[in-house]
């Protein structure tokens, strides 16, 4: 998912420092295993947290 498209889902407006601010938050979660980051400023769920979100259903 693209940073801008991140940044307006919780109702962010999609100007420049909003959408910077979630990139890097998106950034730090993705250092941590959380999103994976696919290209620069495009994230996904991480591989292994979707496993672990199938496994506990």
């Amino acid at each position: 998912m693209d940073c801008r498209k991140l940044a307006t889902a919780p109702g962010l407006q999609p100007v420049s420092a909003e959408v910077e601010g979630v990139r890097s938050k998106a950034m730090r979660l993705a250092a941590r295993g959380w999103p994976a980051e696919q290209s620069p400023g495009m994230f996904s769920v991480a591989r292994r947290r979707l496993m672990i979100m199938i496994i506990d259903q």
